[in-house]
């Protein structure tokens, strides 16, 4: 199933076929299955974003299970305890905490009709920007609109390498390595929390949780369409139990088909004029090509250029054939040649396994392995202003001259593909010494790779034979409306290899931590948590380079003040929580961070909360260490009066680097009235700040400011400038705050339970800059080419109805605020998309006894369902990529069966 180096190989073979024998094994959980809906759990606090902990929160999957899955068989092992992992690692002593984290669990990402986590998390709220593979290759998720790469992304809680070798160029985790069908919930903490999980924590952190510890067997089958692209999507699954030992493995597999540029009209032609806005379209991409004269008119015409006739037979021209074109262009983009979606299979395992050893010591194993590919219609190979001899065989003008324009016949050879191979085995035991518990996990994460282009780098030997060739058998021939040569001569120049980057990394982690109470308090206990970290990490791109950190940290949490509740039983009034942690790394040095938060509780059932945390993110190995890229630049020079002078411009790592800083607050309230039961309310106001980021300088702004990078501008001995070193620095401030509001009520009637809900992020301050010698600039609600900007709002709408056992219906509506265009003043956003999921039970829908159809379910999804394509924007591909997309409606049918 993958292809994976030999040891995995075998590990998984004998995973799969253990997997097997367990998917036979029948185990009764159909009475779970069947009840009616917790009307606690069914209020959804991953719809409205309140961080509701009614049910229980960010477990590793190895200890507990959500209560939204019926799968678990009653008689399992009690864990030792669960452990709540997005936030912190103390257990909390009230269903709310300070920490305002978001839960979505398995029920509301079904809904979605998403089917990758990236796509998922694209319709929340608090993820202020899209991530595509059209624009990265790898996909990540940026919260409220932070920079890229300021996310840490947690696999049950725990660490794994926090950048994946395909995405290490953009300084993030691929969150394709993660399979939705495998994904219990996802928990996201949108504030920095780097003194409970060390470095990358800078500006959030999205817990991933895994399905495990279900018992019987399942399988599911789904098949997803748009206009010009579907997608088939199947996993099957087994759990057993006997004893103290317990075991379930999944498997999946995906195939999602291309969506090419052609097939929609905004990228399908780059004349803008239809939308309002420029012909974007340029000569290199123009079909027929576009001839130019080496200097004046070109022979016979008026004009200095001149379109290749439409329908041109390119042979037997003469200068005359092009009198009607003359002075024209045909121009193109390399959008309507290239896949907006790529071809995509992939594929998935998953293996827990828990063994109790009495009742004091648990001992459990994780595998999850993935691969992906990626291949997709890239730019084709394309002539810019391409001398043509006067010796060619098809050259009508009898004099040298130049040809723009793409390569015909041949843009098949412009392909891009991506292939990544993800395993990540862990292990680990957990248990109790009288009051205070113990965990120890080791665990191995690995990725590797490939990326590689083709046909952008053509046989320079054989192109220049075939433009000088007088033969017309080997000769290429510009001046058609046609392939400009045979297959055979066509191959021969662009089907070489291509520029091809392979890639490798590997964290190895080892974790462990204590817990329990240090003393008794009038108010309660003082629980703390104290442990240790170690991490080995190691990359190769085309360069190898390794790290290593040791990290130390703790966690208090000190209640206060009790009181007492309506039913006179002591309740928790005010407490205090704080963390610290500080990590030391074999490079760049060491760093520590902390974190607190207050929690107060003046009446029952409502929270005033507040935190304050500093987080960092270091230097990737990449940063670092890649190697400097050389070439000839152009910059003035203020010691020469501003005269012009080319220089050599060298950019890669710098080992000087300091690692990016960020500090984040946020105060809110959560409510829940007694006289409105189900009810639910919560309000958050937030404040971000992101320091000394990392980014590449401009050369000139080196320049300019000579002073403050010495050594970087080198000088002959007549001080003009030689050299200019723009590599890697520290540079970059962004601030950003705002006020995030959720509303969930559950209402009962005597036609069905009704679940509105409404959650949104405002933004109220979005500023910086993010290049060194730009200045500061307002980005709230202002497209920007860097991609650091986010609309002022967004938001997302509910409601959902369950009539009884049979059916479930949801519809929601996600709005995007309007902001403005890359250009101003045109203006884009100011956009609804309509989602809907409909349930079907169908045993009792069909009146079936239970268990004639293996409790079989059908869901029947549609996003975007009026069918909203992007707008013209000013962005070079035509559309805003990080708030649009092109795929318009889908509709999604699944079907799901337990056994």
């Amino acid at each position: 199933m993958f292809c994976l180096t030999t040891r995995p190989r075998i590990a998984l073979r004998l995973i799969v076929i253990a997997g097997f024998a367990l998917c036979g094994v029948d185990v009764d959980a159909a009475e779970a299955d069947s009840a009616p809906a917790d009307p606690v759990i069914e209020r959804q606090p991953g719809e409205s974003g309140a961080a509701k902990r009614d049910a229980p929160i960010a477990t590793p999957p190895d200890a507990t299970e959500s209560p939204r899955t019926p799968r678990i068989s009653e008689s399992r092992p009690v864990p030792l305890q669960e452990v709540a992992v997005t936030g912190s690692r103390l257990t909390p002593a009230e269903a709310q905490s300070s920490q305002d984290v978001r839960i979505y669990d398995r029920p509301r990402i079904e809904r979605s009709g998403q089917s990758t986590v990236t796509d998922f998390l694209n319709t929340l709220p608090e993820v202020s920007l899209n991530s595509m593979e059209s624009t990265n290759l790898a996909t990540t998720v940026r919260l409220r609109g932070a920079v890229r790469g300021s996310v840490l992304v947690l696999i049950n809680g725990r660490r794994s390498q926090a950048v994946t070798g395909g995405a290490a160029n953009n300084g993030f985790f691929d969150l394709n390595m993660i399979p939705l069908s495998m994904v219990e919930r996802i928990e996201v903490l949108p504030t920095g929390s780097s003194a409970v999980y060390g470095g990358d924590a800078l500006a959030g952190v999205v817990n991933i949780i895994l399905r495990s510890n279900f018992t019987g067997a399942e399988a599911n089958g789904g098949y997803k369409w748009a206009r010009n692209t579907d997608e088939k999507l199947f996993s099957v699954g087994g759990g057993w139990k006997v004893d103290d030992l317990s075991m379930s493995i999944m498997a999946s597999y995906s195939h999602r088909s291309s969506l090419n540029g052609k097939d929609r009209d905004i990228t399908a032609n780059p004349d803008m004029r239809r939308f309002g806005g420029p012909n974007l379209g340029t000569a290199p991409f123009g079909a027929p090509a576009t001839v130019f004269s080496t200097s004046g008119n070109l022979p016979g015409l008026n004009s200095s250029f001149a379109a290749v006739p439409r329908g041109s037979s390119g042979v037997g021209m003469a200068p005359s054939d092009f009198a009607a074109t003359a002075g024209a262009q045909n121009t193109g983009s390399f959008t309507s040649y290239s896949d907006a979606i790529a071809d995509s299979p992939r594929k998935g395992l998953l293996f827990n396994a828990n063994y109790r050893l009495g009742s004091t010591v648990e001992l459990f194993a994780e595998l999850l392995a993935s691969e992906y590919r990626l291949n997709s219609a890239f730019t084709p190979p394309f002539l810019q202003l391409t001398t043509v001899p006067a010796s060619n065989a098809f050259n009508p003008f009898g004099v040298n001259v130049r040809v723009s324009g793409v390569v015909q016949g041949a843009e098949q050879f412009g392909r891009q593909t991506f292939e990544e191979e993800f395993v990540r085995p862990l292990v680990g035991g957990r248990g109790k010494v009288h009051e205070w518990e113990w965990e120890v996990t080791a665990l191995t994460s690995r990725d590797m790779g490939s990326s590689a282009l083709y046909g952008q780098s053509p046989n320079t030997t054989a192109l220049n034979a075939a433009l000088a060739s007088s033969n017309p058998r080997t000769a290429l021939n510009p001046f058609v409306d046609g392939p400009m040569g045979s297959p055979a001569l066509l191959a021969s120049i662009y089907s070489n290899a291509g520029i091809v980057t392979n890639f490798e990394a590997t964290s190895n982690i080892v974790n462990g931590f204590v817990r329990g109470p240090l003393l008794k308090l009038p108010a309660g206990p003082l629980n703390a948590v104290l442990g240790t970290e170690y991490e080995k990490s190691n990359f190769e791109r085309g360069f190898e380079a390794s790290r290593s950190n040791k990290a130390l940290f703790a966690e208090l949490r000190v209640p206060l003040l009790a009181g007492t509740d309506d039913a006179g039983a002591k309740r928790e009034v005010l407490a205090v929580q704080g963390g610290a942690r500080y990590d030391k790394y074999g490079d760049f040095g060491s760093k520590a961070t902390w974190q607190t938060g207050v929690e107060l509780r003046p009446v029952e059932r409502l929270l005033l909360r507040g935190t304050h945390a500093t987080a960092f993110k270091p230097p990737t190995l990449y940063n670092l260490a890649v190697p400097p890229s050389v070439g000839a630049i152009s910059v003035s020079d203020p010691r020469q009066n501003g005269a012009t002078v080319v220089a050599t411009g060298a950019f890669g790592g710098n080992p000087l680097l300091d690692p990016t800083t960020g500090t984040s607050s946020t105060l809110g309230a959560v409510w829940s009235p007694p006289q409105a039961r189900g009810l639910n309310a919560s309000l958050t106001w937030w404040q971000l700040r992101i320091d000394n980021a990392i980014s590449l300088p401009n050369p000139q702004f080196i320049v300019d400011n000579e002073n403050l990078y010495p050594g970087r501008v080198t000088r002959g001995s007549n001080g003009e400038i030689t050299s200019i070193n723009y590599s890697y620095v520290n540079f970059g401030t962004m601030r950003q705050e705002g006020i995030d509001a959720a509303l969930d009520w559950t209402i009962g009637t005597s036609v069905g339970q009704f679940t509105p809900a409404i959650a949104a992020t405002y933004m109220t301050k979005y500023e910086g800059s993010s290049t060194p010698g730009a200045p500061s600039v307002d980005r709230l609600s202002r497209a920007n080419n860097d991609l650091n900007f986010a609309p002022q709002w967004k938001g997302i709408a509910s409601l959902g109805w369950n009539p009884g056992r049979a059916f479930n219906l949801w519809v929601a509506g996600r709005y995007i605020g309007r902001y403005t265009d890359f250009t101003p003043p045109r203006t884009i956003g100011d956009v609804w998309y309509l989602d809907a999921t409909l349930q079907v039970a169908l045993e009792p829908a069909l009146n079936l006894d239970k268990g004639k159809l293996g409790g079989l379910k059908l869901l029947v999804s549609g996003t975007n369902l009026t069918d909203k394509l992007p707008p013209y924007s000013t962005y070079f591909r035509g559309y805003d990529v990080s708030n649009y997309d092109l795929v318009g409606r889908t509709i999604f049918v699944r079907l799901q069966l337990q056994l």
